[in-house]
Order: structure tokens, then sequence, then C-alpha cells
């Protein structure tokens, strides 16, 4: 798939997405949220598998410590395999939280019915996806889940190539890659 240079005019932002153990546990249902990803027009700058310890976990959560659903949501998150993305495309991180929904499942069937966690959420820690909230949460989540990524780097040498739409989908590794790098 060739992006247009028109849909992707302002520099673009980067995002991490997380499809979480629930989702990742149905073959089907994690490939319809990669496809959602790819419909939705985001360039998959990363993508990678993994299962988490209890202590990534933690670590990953530490500012939920204390909280009533830390406890759950550490043992949800270490449960199973998970895929998590760095996305890239203007607003990405409005626009990612935008897809996914409200948090709580309820709500997100209430309010956006056609939201990932309303079609697919089970839990308000069963909620499918993740992602970040600020460009700040953003650069740390992405450090955490990509510790070999250096955004800036990207942004120097990739974001224009991916922003002009000089890239393609390589269907293999799943992510785009410059159309130089083909």
């Amino acid at each position: 798939m060739l992006l247009t240079a028109r849909s992707l005019s302002k520099v673009l932002q980067l995002t991490l997405a997380v499809i979480k153990p629930d989702a990742v546990a149905h073959p089907v249902m994690l490939e319809t949220l990669h496809q959602t990803i790819l419909d939705n027009n985001f360039a998959i700058v990363r993508c990678k598998d993994l299962v988490w310890t209890r202590q990534d976990s933690q670590r990953f959560y530490a500012e939920h410590s204390g909280r009533f659903f830390y406890q759950r949501l550490v043992e949800f998150m270490s449960s199973g395999p998970m895929r998590a993305y760095v996305l890239a495309r203007e607003d990405a991180i409005c626009h990612w939280r935008e897809l996914m929904g409200p948090t709580k499942v309820f709500r997100a069937r209430y309010t956006s019915p056609a939201s990932i966690r309303a079609q697919f959420g089970l839990t308000d820690t069963r909620n499918t996806t993740h992602g970040s909230d600020s460009a700040e949460s953003a650069q740390r989540e992405i450090r955490f889940f990509f510790p070999d990524f250096c955004a800036e780097e990207w942004m120097d040498k990739e974001e224009p190539a991916f922003r002009s739409g000089q890239i393609h989908y390589d269907h293999q590794k799943q992510i785009h890659v410059p159309l130089t790098q083909s």
C-alpha cells in the first residue's frame, strides 16, 4: 500500500499501540485489528510480538501502583502474548485513542459502538488495546517496548519519506518501509 503525499502533509506523530493478550489469543481478532490499523491510515513503523514477565508489567504500570485495579492489570498483561506497534500519522495519539474508544467497555459500547473496545473488549481490564495518552507518554512507552528504537533518529531520517508517501507496506515484516529500503 502506497500512502499518498496529500494524506500525509504535516509532520507525523508517533504513538504506541498495544494489542493486549485477550485479543492476541484469537488469531482472527489479531488480524482484524492489524487490518484496522492499516485501514485507518496509520503507518506501522515497528511491530513486535512479546510476552511480559510479571516484573515487566509492574514496571510499565508502576504509576498505577496502589490503585484498586493495579494487581488485576499486572496479572492480565503478563498472562500471555501481546503485540506492540509504533504507529505514525498526523495526530496519531488522538486518532488511535479515538479508534480504541473509551477504556471502560460498557461506556465504549454506549458512546462509541464502532470503536475497537466496543466491538472486542470484554471488561475494563480486558479491553483489547492500549494507547499512549500524550506525546510524553508515547516517548516513554515506545522506549519501554522498543528500547532499540530511537524516535529522534526516525524523525530525522525516515519521517520525511513516510510523510511524503514514499513508503510501502512489507507484508512479511508487517511494517511500512521507505521505498529506498525495498
